[in-house]
């Protein structure tokens, strides 16, 4: 089996991929081909790859290329971690909108900062499926570039490529929603203990961490998640046939766990559901939470905005320590290192075996078929089934009308931004910014349109198609 990673550079999902991979037996011989456009970058990837194989004692072969179309030409599964622009494209993204009074924390998802990212991507993205298409058309793509939904939406209408998206939202949100329930039935002694140190502004301590780690990995609890790329729903969430919101309900009655996710635990009192992402990430796609610096200050100091610029900061020193280790070669895991969460290592063994594996996938909706009260030509999360034959979703048919109707306002960005660019109108990039929630809350249509016309100006490079209209 030939697997081709395009935008190996990207140093986190590299190796956890890989490690990932060469953590099965039955994987141990695949072929990687590893491309990047940065030199400098595909080197280091190439020592991750080759330490972890020797690591793992497996025998894989191991290639690298800085030409796209070599890396595909044969592939049977195709993995793309593409980043264009680099941290100063997403600095733009984030600090010319906090110029104009819109704040975002990550704006990589929906926002003026989802739009953009789009922008830079989408069309490599469709250049990469048009090769696909013609070196290796029936392999099976697994999309890992925000914003998902935007480019697993673009694929769909534009190409023939076999694809889905893969997020570990759902997978992370599962286990914050179990570790909320099995606080609130904790004693407060027992809390304090597990928080003891926490700070609501930071990611947390060691000891919660680890707790969480448990519920992420806990097996024993029945969830049934879907909707939308970072706002899906669980719609079911019970251990031995038991209800288990009662207990998350219990949960945003105590302060110290109501600090740990107030967007979530807010909109959960309010629509009866708990929604993936994270609440600094989840409030940049919603009108509410981040308008003004004292309703920011009311909910909680996680949501800073700009926040994604320190993780941006830490990557780039991931690089650099990656980069040592290259040079000294130190090996990039341990030998009883464990598999990560992430689905592709997964879906990949699945394909090979032909044993199904259950994930959340990101799909198009089939006319509705997937869920019938969203667009059918929508990307939808689902859980999906995959095997030999490929990755079938799962009919979940209609959400509570008050979901579906929030994730209807992120869908009329996405798709409006889709449209722009596969029909060149640049006239869909204001309409997709004026519907956006989060910018239509904080900013009135003149401040918005000279807001576009700043971003298009900063980014002109990147955007060949738009920056002359």
């Amino acid at each position: 089996m030939k697997i081709a990673i395009v935008g190996a550079g990207s140093m986190v999902f590299s190796k956890n991929v890989i490690a990932d991979i060469l953590f099965f037996d039955e994987l141990k011989n695949v072929r990687f081909s590893l491309m990047d456009t940065d030199p400098e970058r595909l080197a280091v990837a190439e020592a991750l790859a080759r330490s972890i194989n020797a690591t793992r004692q497996a025998g894989a072969g191991i290639e690298a290329t800085t030409n796209r179309k070599a890396a595909l030409e044969g592939a049977d599964v195709v993995i793309n971690t593409i980043g264009v622009g680099g941290f100063e494209a997403t600095r733009k993204d984030l600090e010319i909108p906090m110029r104009h009074g819109l704040r975002q924390t990550i704006g990589d998802t929906l926002g003026i900062g989802g739009i953009f990212r789009t922008l830079r991507s989408l069309p490599v993205v469709l250049d990469l499926c048009r090769d696909m298409e013609e070196v290796c058309p029936g392999a099976l793509l697994l999309n890992y570039v925000n914003p998902m939904a935007t480019h697993c939406m673009g694929i769909a209408r534009a190409t023939k490529i076999r694809a889905v998206g893969l997020c570990h939202g759902v997978r992370y949100t599962r286990g914050r929603v179990i570790m909320l329930a099995r606080m609130a039935g904790m004693s407060a002694k027992e809390r304090a203990a597990l928080m003891k140190g926490w700070d609501p502004t930071e990611t947390g301590v060691p000891q919660l961490g680890d707790f969480y780690h448990e519920c992420v990995m806990d097996e024993k609890v029945e969830t049934l998640c879907a909707g939308i790329n970072h706002m899906a729903a669980f719609l079911t969430l019970r251990e031995n046939g038991k209800d288990l919101y009662p207990l998350v309900r219990q949960a945003a009655g105590i302060k110290a766990l109501w600090d740990l996710e107030p967007v979530r635990l807010d909109l959960f009192l309010r629509l009866g559901y708990f929604l993936t992402e994270t609440s600094g990430h989840l409030a940049e796609y919603l009108p509410w939470y981040l308008k003004s610096d004292s309703e920011i200050k009311r909910c909680s100091p996680m949501l800073r905005p700009l926040i994604y610029l320190k993780t941006c900061n830490d990557l780039a020193a991931v690089f650099r320590a990656y980069k040592r280790k290259a040079k000294t070669r130190e090996p990039f895991i341990r030998p009883d290192e464990p598999v990560s969460i992430e689905y592709a290592s997964r879906i990949i063994l699945a394909r090979a075996t032909n044993r199904p594996y259950l994930f959340n996938g990101n799909v198009p909706n089939a006319g509705g078929a997937l869920i019938s009260n969203l667009p059918g030509d929508a990307c939808v999360e689902v859980p999906c089934v995959v095997d030999r034959t490929g990755v079938q979703p799962t009919r979940v048919g209609e959400l509570p009308p008050q979901l579906a109707a929030l994730m209807r306002t992120n869908i009329n960005v996405q798709d409006l931004t889709v449209r722009a660019i596969l029909e060149e109108k640049r006239e869909h990039l204001y309409h997709a910014a004026m519907l956006d929630p989060n910018t239509s809350a904080s900013l009135t249509l003149p401040q918005i349109w000279k807001l576009m016309d700043e971003m298009i100006r900063a980014h002109g490079g990147l955007l060949p198609r738009f920056a002359s209209g």
